[in-house]
């Protein structure tokens, strides 16, 4: 099998296992996080622990993500020792680093509108950059 074909087996094994925690991420915000405090106040538990052990959660899932990212860029030039990547295999790596940073923003995001409302509103002027 040519080294293309073995790469794009490493992406599509990469995504299969990294597929949950995109999962995670994809509809995150702060109504996510209200909603788990609303469960634990309907179940007698603590709703701030149970905001704190979800985002603890997430980041931790963060992490994971992270790692998995790094090993994918391991199996890529493991099995391209001596050549640079191809373009598309360059794309997809830096795509899920994309892809990772917004899960990153959007966590932080679910936090401050959870516990402080909305983020200030931007003037709407148009900006000359």
């Amino acid at each position: 099998m040519p080294p293309g074909g073995d790469l794009r087996d490493g992406l599509e094994r990469h995504l299969r296992h990294t597929a949950e925690l995109r999962d995670l991420f994809s509809d995150l915000d702060e109504d996510v996080l209200a909603e788990a405090a609303t469960e634990a106040r309907g179940d007698g538990a603590d709703p701030v622990a149970a905001v704190d052990l979800l985002v603890r959660t997430l980041r931790h899932a963060l992490t994971e993500w992270d790692v998995r990212i790094a090993e994918l860029g391991q199996t890529f030039t493991t099995l391209l020792p001596d050549r640079p990547l191809p373009d598309w295999a360059k794309s997809e790596g830096s795509m899920e680093d994309v892809r990772l940073r917004q899960a990153e923003h959007a966590l932080a995001q679910a936090v401050i509108r959870y516990h402080h409302g909305g983020v200030p509103r931007r003037d709407p002027r148009p900006r000359p950059w």
